[in-house]
């Protein structure tokens, strides 16, 4: 078994999603200790924000290589996630002074995505196909 192999069974994540957090941790690290951390923070939600606009359009393609680059900036999406998010809601508590609207929008940007995707799912209500009950 490759050693790439040994640390995605290990971890869960692939190297690359590995060094992806690793990076954020030091572009924060960096804001923080040279006193720009609301100016990283924010940047790094828009080059989240720009990269779900680009698999968007990638992913309009049915097959070929855009369609592989739509895929490849999904699965980046997904992993950057619960990081942006966190960081986005950092930048609203230095707006926001409320507690049970920020404990709201917590909830919502943690929840929220996967609720929506439980609800997106199927909307046709038949599951017999899908999902064999045996008796």
């Amino acid at each position: 078994m490759k050693w790439q192999q040994r640390i995605q069974v290990a971890t869960g994540l692939t190297c690359w999603q590995i060094m992806l957090h690793l990076m954020v941790v030091c572009v924060v690290l960096v804001g923080w200790k040279t006193k720009t951390l609301i100016p990283v923070a924010v940047g790094l939600c828009l080059l989240y924000v720009a990269t779900v606009i680009l698999m968007f359009a990638f992913q309009r393609f049915h097959s070929g290589k855009l369609r592989n680059i739509g895929d490849f900036l999904e699965e980046l999406t997904t992993t950057w996630y619960f990081g942006t998010a966190m960081i986005a809601l950092w930048l609203l508590s230095r707006v926001v002074e409320n507690n049970w609207l920020l404990l709201a929008a917590g909830l919502a940007m943690i929840a929220g995505p996967a609720i929506y995707s439980l609800l997106a799912k199927d909307k046709s209500g038949d599951f017999a196909t899908k999902h064999p009950v045996r008796r």
